[in-house]
C-alpha cells in the first residue's frame, strides 16, 4: 500500500467516523426530545406521577434503586396498549411499549408467592409462559391489579400439607389492589413432578380460563359445563397440544378420579 492511497483511505475514515458519531448525536438528541402524553426523558417522577398516577399503575418493580411502572394507554380497564416507564435517579430515563416480559416480572414479583417462585420451579416457568402467551385482551384481564390472580403454592406432601401460609406483601406507597375482588391459583406442589412443563402449563392456562369467564361470579364453577368452556378457551389461546399434556398427566383417570368431564 502507497504512502498517497494510506493518507486518502485515513482520511476517508475519519470523516466516516465524525459522520456517524454526528448522525449518533443527533438520533440521541432525538430519543431525547421523544415524549408520550407529556413525558419526557428526564421527567421529574413527581411531574410524571401527575400524568401517571400511582393509584392507575397496573405493575411495579423496584431493583436497587432504580423503578419499574406500567400503565395502561389509556388509563382505563381495557387500555389498547401497555407502557413501562423507567425511573432512575427520581427521573424518567426511557419507556417501553408492550414489553410483556418485563410487565410479567413487575407482575410475579408482587402477586406470586415466594414459595413458587424461589428456585425457578417447572409451576413458576410455566406460570411465565402462559402469561407470556396468553392474547393480549386476556393478559390485560389476568394483570388487572383492581382484580388480580394470586398464584400461590397448595403443598400436597409433607407436614406442610396439614397447615401452611403464604404471603403476598403490599408495600404504603403501592398502587391500591383488589379493589374489584382477588383470584387465589392454590398451585399443588405436585405439579413439579410432570415429565412435561407442558403439563402445567395446560393447568395454569385452565384455572385461567375460569377466572377470564368469571365462572365463580356466575356461580357455576365446578360444573362440566364449565369445565368444557375452559378447555374449548385455552385451545382457542394457542394451547390444545397443553391440554392434552395436562389431561394425560394429571386427568381424572391418570389420579384415579371417578368424576371426569368429558369433552364433547
Amino acid at each position: 500500500m502507497n504512502k498517497k492511497f494510506f493518507l486518502t483511505f485515513l482520511g476517508i475514515g475519519i470523516l466516516a467516523g465524525f459522520f456517524f458519531l454526528a448522525v449518533y448525536s443527533v438520533s440521541g438528541a432525538q430519543d431525547k426530545k421523544a415524549e408520550i402524553n407529556g413525558v419526557f426523558v428526564g421527567t421529574k417522577k413527581a411531574d410524571f406521577l401527575e400524568i401517571y398516577p400511582l393509584k392507575k399503575a397496573r405493575t411495579y418493580r423496584e431493583e436497587s434503586g432504580k423503578e419499574w411502572l406500567t400503565f395502561g394507554d389509556p388509563l382505563d380497564e381495557a387500555p389498547k396498549k401497555l407502557v413501562t416507564f423507567h425511573i432512575k435517579e427520581d427521573r424518567v430515563a426511557g419507556w417501553d411499549i408492550n414489553d410483556r416480559a418485563e410487565i410479567v416480572k413487575e407482575y410475579l414479583g408482587e402477586f406470586c408467592s415466594g414459595g413458587i417462585v424461589q428456585g425457578g420451579s417447572k409451576t413458576f416457568l410455566a406460570v411465565q409462559d402462559v402469561l407470556m402467551r396468553v392474547p393480549f385482551d386476556v393478559f390485560v384481564n389476568v394483570t388487572n391489579r383492581r382484580h388480580p390472580v394470586l398464584f400461590t403454592e397448595y403443598f400436597d406432601s409433607g407436614t406442610a400439607r396439614f397447615a401452611n401460609s403464604s404471603e403476598i406483601f403490599s408495600g404504603p406507597d403501592d398502587a391500591p389492589a383488589f379493589e374489584d375482588g382477588i383470584m387465589i391459583m392454590k398451585l399443588s406442589t405436585e405439579l413439579d413432578s410432570a415429565d412435561s412443563p407442558a403439563a402445567i402449563e395446560g393447568i395454569v392456562a385452565h384455572e385461567l380460563a375460569h377466572h377470564v369467564l368469571e365462572h365463580v361470579k356466575k356461580g357455576v364453577a365446578g360444573s362440566c359445563n364449565a369445565e368444557r368452556e375452559a378447555n374449548r378457551l385455552i385451545k382457542k389461546w394457542g394451547f390444545a397440544k397443553e391440554y392434552e399434556a395436562a389431561s394425560k398427566s394429571f386427568g381424572h383417570e391418570k389420579v384415579g378420579g371417578t368424576m371426569a368431564c368429558q369433552d364433547k
